[in-house]
C-alpha cells in the first residue's frame, strides 16, 4: 500500500517517544556504478557549464560527492547557480563555502537531490512525496496562471528538465536552506507562537517534540514525526488569552498541567498529530492526536477545515522541521468529539521496517505497533502493480500469528473490509480477531476469479467483508490474524465504513 492517510505506525511511535523522553534512518549508502567514457552525467554537465555552477562544483569536490552524481541511477537534482550561492552566502554571513563546514555542505547537497526522476510536468502543487537524500520533503508551488513559474521551497526553477544520462537537472535561482532542528526549534525561531511554545513546556511535551531520532536497537533508528496545528499569539490575544498561564487557568482541572488526564494537557496534546502530514496528504478523516482517544475531524471544501469551524491558513502552513511540520490555524481549536467517518488504516506503514527487508520474530518485537508468533514479516513491493507495497509473513506453516495495533477510531458502528494481495501460495484458511474476539468467519488468503477467456486467476488485489463492529468508545484496538492451514499471509489495509 502506498499513500493512504491514516498512518498506523506513527501513532504508536509517537507514544513511544513520549514515554522514552522517528523515514527509517539506517545509514544511507550511495551505490556507485559508474558510466564509462564520455556519457554526460550530472557532474559532467555541471563541469561543462562551469561558468554557471563553479560554486556548486567546489562544494561537490569538498564533499567528495561529485562521483556520487556520476553514479548510475535515476536522480533529480536541483542545481543552484553561482548567483544563487552568492546571495545565499551573503545571507548566511560567510565569504567562502568552506566556512559552512563539511557536514553542513554534505547535507546541503543531499537536500537538493532526489532518488527518482521527476520532470517538471509531473510537479503538483504541494509536497513532493519522495524524500531527498537528506530524508526531507520539498514543497512545490506554482505562480498564478499555471506553470509559468515553478518554485521549489524558496527557489524558482529558471531552467527545467535538463536531461542527462542518470537523471534530470532543474536549475534554481536560490539555494534551498537545508532543514535542521526540531519542530520546537522552528516554533521558537518563528517568534509568533510564544504562548503555545510555553504551553508545551508546562504540559511536559516540549522535550518529546524536540527529539529527532530515537534508537530502538542497534539496527533500528527512527526519526520522530509530528504534525502540529497552531494558533499564533495574535489569535490567542483575540480570544482573550495573553499567556500560557491563561490557558492553564481555562483548561486545567487537576491542578497538574503535565498530568495526561488534565484538561490543559489534553488541550495542548490535542494540537499534535503523530505522523507527517503536509496539506496535500490530509484527507477527510478523523485523526488520532497525542491526547488519548481524542480525534480531530478534517473536512475539505474550498480549504481544509478542522472540527467544522477551524480553518487552516494554507499560505502559512507546511512549515518543516527535521521531525515534522506545522500548520497555522485561524482560531482557538477546542477538543471536539467527531462523528464516525470512513477510515482507512494502513497495515504496511510501521516505522522501523524498510521496503525489501525481512524481519524475524525476535526483530519484530522491537517494532512498535506490530507483533508476530511463529513467523517474521517481509515488507515487500507488490508483484501485482508498480508502486504498491504489502506485508507478507516469512513462514507458510499453519499456526503463524500477526497482530496489528490500531489507532483510536471514533465510537460508532462500522462495516469492516480487509484488503490484501491474493497469491497462489497464500494460506487457504485463517481467522481474524478484533480485540481478542473473532471478527467474521474464517476466510482464505487465496481468492480466485475467472479472467476473460476462461482462465482462473489467483494473483490479484482483493478484499473481504469481515463483519460489522459496534465500537462503544473512542479508543485503540488490536487486529490479529491466525493461519489455520499452511500458506503465507499478506496484509495491505483495513477500511471501516460507518453505518447509519
Amino acid at each position: 500500500m502506498k499513500g493512504f492517510i491514516y498512518r498506523t505506525s506513527v501513532f504508536f511511535i509517537a507514544v513511544l517517544v513520549l514515554n522514552l523522553f522517528l523515514t527509517n534512518c539506517k545509514k544511507e549508502v550511495f551505490t556507485e556504478s559508474f558510466f564509462e567514457e564520455d556519457e554526460l552525467l550530472i557532474s559532467a554537465y555541471l563541469e561543462e557549464h562551469v561558468d554557471q555552477y563553479s560554486t556548486l562544483l567546489t562544494i561537490l569536490e569538498l564533499t567528495q560527492l561529485k562521483s556520487t552524481l556520476n553514479a548510475y541511477g535515476h536522480y533529480t537534482f536541483f542545481a543552484p547557480d553561482d548567483d544563487a550561492f552568492d546571495v545565499f552566502m551573503e545571507q548566511q554571513g560567510v565569504s567562502t563555502v568552506e566556512e559552512f563546514g563539511l557536514e553542513y555542505l554534505i547535507n546541503l547537497v543531499k537536500y537538493h537531490l532526489l532518488g527518482i526522476e521527476i520532470e517538471s510536468s509531473y510537479f503538483r502543487d504541494g509536497v513532493i512525496q519522495d524524500t531527498t537524500f537528506s530524508g526531507d520533503n520539498l514543497v512545490v508551488t506554482f505562480s498564478l496562471g499555471g506553470l509559468e513559474t515553478i518554485r521549489v521551497n524558496e527557489g524558482t526553477i529558471t531552467e527545467r528538465d535538463i536531461y542527462v544520462e542518470n537523471g534530470i537537472i532543474h536549475k534554481l535561482d536560490h539555494v534551498m536552506t537545508p532543514i535542521v532542528g526540531s519542530v520546537v526549534d522552528r516554533l521558537d525561531e518563528a517568534g509568533e507562537f510564544s504562548i503555545f511554545s510555553e504551553a508545551l513546556e508546562l504540559a511536559g511535551l516540549k522535550d518529546s517534540l524536540d527529539i529527532i531520532y530515537v534508537e530502538l536497537n542497534e539496527n533500528i533508528t527512527f526519526r520522530s514525526r509530528f504534525t502540529l496545528f497552531l494558533e499564533t499569539d495574535q489569535v490567542y490575544h483575540e480570544g482573550g488569552i495573553s499567556s500560557a498561564q491563561d490557558l492553564v487557568r481555562k483548561y486545567s482541572d487537576t491542578g497538574d498541567p503535565a498530568n495526561r488526564e488534565d484538561g490543559f494537557y489534553q488541550y495542548v496534546a490535542y494540537h499534535v498529530i503523530p505522523g507527517l502530514y503536509f496539506l496535500n496528504d490530509i484527507d477527510s478523516f478523523n485523526y488520532a492526536t497525542l491526547a488519548e482517544n481524542m480525534l480531530i475531524n478534517v473536512g475539505i471544501e474550498d480549504n481544509i477545515i478542522l472540527n467544522k469551524t477551524v480553518n487552516i491558513l494554507e499560505g502559512e502552513s507546511n512549515k518543516q522541521a527535521k521531525n515534522g511540520t506545522y500548520h497555522v490555524i485561524d482560531q482557538i481549536m477546542e477538543p471536539y468529539v467527531p462523528e464516525p467517518v470512513y477510515v482507512v488504516i494502513d497495515l504496511t506503514n510501521y516505522q522501523g521496517i524498510s521496503l525489501g527487508q525481512q524481519y524475524d520474530e525476535k526483530e519484530v518485537e522491537d517494532i512498535p505497533g506490530i507483533s508476530s508468533e511463529n513467523t517474521g514479516i517481509y515488507f515487500r513491493n507488490s508483484i501485482l502493480a508498480d508502486g504498491e507495497t504489502n506485508i507478507q509473513t516469512t513462514e507458510n506453516s499453519v499456526g503463524w500469528v500477526v497482530e496489528f495495533e490500531i489507532p483510536p477510531v471514533s465510537r460508532g458502528k462500522y462495516d469492516v473490509y480487509f484488503h490484501w494481495a491474493s497469491y497462489n501460495f497464500n494460506s487457504w484458511w485463517a481467522q481474524a480477531f478484533w480485540d481478542g474476539a473473532t471478527l467474521g468467519s474464517t476466510f482464505s488468503f487465496q481468492h480466485q476469479k475467472r479472467w476473460p477467456g476462461g482462465e482462473w486467476k489467483q494473483d490479484y488485489n482483493t478484499s473481504q467483508y469481515m463483519g460489522r463492529l459496534l465500537l462503544t468508545e473512542t479508543e485503540s484496538h488490536t487486529l490479529k490474524f491466525v493461519s489455520l492451514l499452511d500458506g503465507y499471509g499478506n496484509f495491505d489495509y483495513l477500511a471501516l465504513w460507518p453505518v447509519e
